[in-house]
């Protein structure tokens, strides 16, 4: 299991809280913006049709999928979005996207029972969302409820039990942490402000199937009326790094892109920033830092201090990858 990370100062006791669930002020060296008052229960958002179990995406609320994912825990992952009716995400340059007020991006996290049976039983951990109010955007996280008839607001974070059979079936088992609104800030930040990371052009510009046809995901958009001002076709694109057919250079970098780089990069996390590291993928090789931080980035790896948020054991592959790409430099 991982060991304790360097920021575990972020999580306090939420004894003598006023409210349930709802953390003391936490010590942090940025604001945690609060725009939003987050309803107790997740059913408020009109994310999912009932029953929510089902995790069918109610009407007007549209999946997407990124090239690269974020890996947690070994975690499956549903990721929504749900526009204000008649908005639309206004893109410029190919390059950068706004979304309009009121924007909800929600990321449920589920486990399988079993992966050789993807469409079996499975065990509904969190749901996460990034709302945007007034012009910024406010974190809250919904635990599920054992009977998986309920998702309810919990800002203070939370540890459960979680058991999966691996697709080689192998038995895992781990304390998966539900994080608080601090942790998420950590990561969820730019210039000491609150943004999203996943859904951008770059991660966006990929093929995924609507309706039984494969598409380019951005095109989609387009099309459904949820994106102006667009040419998909000269957009960027972040790799799959789980695809072989890339590179490894190409497959490390992606990989480090999507689980590092929202902190390590000139305007993330000070205290991240500080590491002099801007592990982006279109950030050019002499400019990253990897070769300064060689070192202190194989040993931070293996050790699992990186990342220092969001997992609690050691995601093999991905360090395998990095480390076999980094021993080639």
């Amino acid at each position: 299991m991982k060991r304790l990370t360097r920021i575990a100062w972020l999580a306090l006791a939420v004894a003598g809280c006023d409210e349930p669930n709802v953390p003391d002020p936490y010590d942090l060296d940025f604001d945690i913006p609060r725009t939003e008052a987050f309803a107790p229960s997740l059913s408020a958002y009109g994310i999912y049709e009932e029953p929510l179990a089902s995790l069918q995406p109610a009407a007007g609320v549209v999946p997407y999928e990124l090239s690269s994912e974020l890996f947690t825990d070994y975690a499956s992952k549903q990721r929504l979005l749900k526009l204000p009716e008649g908005s639309r995400i206004a893109a410029s340059n190919n390059a950068t996207m706004a979304f309009p007020e009121g924007t909800i991006l929600a990321k449920t996290f589920y486990y399988p029972e079993d992966l050789r049976e993807p469409d079996g039983p499975r065990r509904v951990i969190e749901t996460r969302l990034l709302v945007k109010t007034d012009g910024l955007w406010n974190v809250a996280t919904y635990q599920w409820n054992d009977e998986q008839t309920a998702a309810t607001l919990l800002l203070g974070g939370a540890t459960t039990a979680v058991s999966w059979t691996t697709a080689q079936g192998q038995s895992m088992a781990i304390d998966y942490e539900i994080p608080h609104e601090g942790e998420c800030v950590t990561c969820h930040q730019s210039n000491e402000s609150a943004v999203f990371i996943g859904p951008t052009p770059r991660n966006l510009n990929r093929s995924v199937t609507r309706s039984g046809e494969e598409v380019n995901q951005l095109a989609y958009f387009s099309a459904e009326g949820l994106l102006d001002g667009m040419d998909w076709t000269l957009a960027p694109a972040t790799p799959d790094y789980t695809n072989t057919g890339h590179s490894l250079k190409v497959r490390a970098r992606a990989y480090m892109d999507v689980n590092c780089a929202h902190c390590h990069n000139p305007t993330g996390w000070e205290d991240a920033e500080g590491a002099e590291l801007d592990l982006r993928y279109q950030t050019r090789f002499g400019q990253t830092g990897i070769t300064d931080e060689l070192d202190d980035l194989e040993s931070r790896l293996e050790s699992g201090e990186m990342p220092y948020l969001g997992t609690t054991i050691l995601h093999d592959e991905g360090v395998d990858l990095v480390m076999d790409y980094l021993s080639t430099l």
